[in-house]
């Protein structure tokens, strides 16, 4: 019988192990899906007390409605009423060092902002970097097979009739272009200023004739595309290679995160900028071009977003 006791005492201590042991981990389950909801519903008192109305500066460039709009579209998607403030380059830094504007998405550094930087640089946050080593400087027909590089400018300046055309003078493009006369001895040269179309039409016009012209040029800009021409090599380097940045007031990350989240990571290539230039040329709007990007490229969409 004591035998038999001590079975049935086992037994019974087994039974009891058992049933801790489910018990426990019920308790453990119970925790976890606590901590989970306790969790999502954090995030989603978070969502809710998110500052969910932003303003982005736009400059006067074509290029730089694809983050704009494409930044417009995302965030409208979730929930997000955005505005789009055009203005110079120089007043939208102004508007977002006092948080007029929430978000600047063409901040050329180091280089060609550089004057703006020194003034503001201390008053807002670089979120991300939407391009690196952007090409720019000053371009000539392919025809001009003798003129190669800026030092040739001088050499062969009655074919330009002394003058280089560039874009309005509150750019940084244009301040560079002055720099450029300056380090090369051009003096003699006539800077034109206009705005982008204006001296591109000029390119275009001259080059109808074979004629001589030199002018600011960039990437990504589908002028490349619609003109046969080439950058000129700058052995001085004037004309220094740039990442184009997306800076934000100081409190963005703290009040809007989603669109702090959206900004870091947005990441745009150069063919697809220059897609997106030719369909304005084609007169469609940017927002139908956003719309359309969206839809075709929700994965990354949701990559930049951390979905």
């Amino acid at each position: 019988m004591k035998k038999v006791g001590v079975i049935i005492s086992s037994a019974s201590l087994a039974r009891k192990l058992v049933w801790l042991s489910v018990t426990l981990m019920l308790v453990l389950s119970a925790c976890d899906g606590d901590q989970k909801q306790e969790s999502k519903s954090n995030q989603e008192s978070q969502n809710e007390d998110e500052q969910k109305t932003i303003s982005i500066g736009l400059d006067p460039y074509d290029y730089a409605t694809v983050p704009a709009y494409l930044s417009k579209e995302i965030l409208e998607q979730v929930g997000y009423e955005v505005e789009i403030e055009e203005g110079q380059v120089g007043i939208l830094y102004e508007a977002l060092s006092n948080e007029g504007i929430d978000a600047f998405i063409d901040i050329w550094s180091p280089n060609l902002h550089s004057s703006y930087l020194k003034k503001y640089k201390n008053d807002f946050e670089v979120a991300g970097t939407l391009y690196s080593e952007m090409p720019l400087g000053v371009a000539v027909p392919t025809y001009m097979e003798d003129v190669n590089a800026i030092p040739d400018l001088k050499k062969y300046q009655d074919k330009f009739d002394g003058q280089v055309y560039a874009i309005d003078p509150g750019s940084g493009m244009a301040q560079t272009t002055k720099k450029m006369v300056e380090a090369y001895n051009m003096q003699d040269f006539e800077i034109k200023n206009s705005s982008t179309a204006a001296m591109l039409a000029q390119a275009e016009s001259t080059m109808a004739d074979k004629g001589g012209v030199v002018f600011n040029a960039w990437r990504p800009h589908p002028m490349f595309t619609r003109l046969d021409i080439k950058f000129l090599d700058d052995p001085k380097n004037v004309w220094k290679l740039d990442d184009v940045q997306i800076g934000v007031t100081d409190d963005l990350k703290e009040q809007s995160p989603t669109a702090y989240t959206l900004f870091s990571n947005m990441k745009l290539t150069l063919d697809m900028v220059e897609k997106w230039q030719i369909g304005l040329s084609e007169e469609k709007e940017p927002e139908e071009l956003a719309k359309a990007w969206v839809k075709n490229h929700q994965d990354k969409v949701d990559k930049w977003l951390e979905k």
